[in-house]
């Protein structure tokens, strides 16, 4: 399975989360670099086509992202 196509595409209200990084209980993934975070995530933002949101952080390791090495990933 190709990441790019896993999980959802980001709502107008997922993006404004993301970028706002406020608080959603979901779990956002990143096709271009195979990696998922948690909400507030300190690295810089990806670009709105690479963002991909799953519901759980065992959706998105299902899926094939691993965790953020710096936020831990949604734990």
């Amino acid at each position: 399975m190709k990441l790019h196509l896993a999980g959802q595409a980001p709502t107008e209200d997922d993006w404004a989360a993301f970028v706002g990084r406020q608080p959603t209980g979901r779990v956002w993934a990143v096709a271009t670099t195979g990696i998922h975070c948690r909400d507030g995530c300190p690295a810089r933002p990806c670009l709105r086509q690479n963002l991909r949101v799953f519901d759980t952080r065992a959706m998105a390791e299902a899926a094939g992202f691993r965790a953020c090495k710096r936020c831990g990933g949604g734990a």
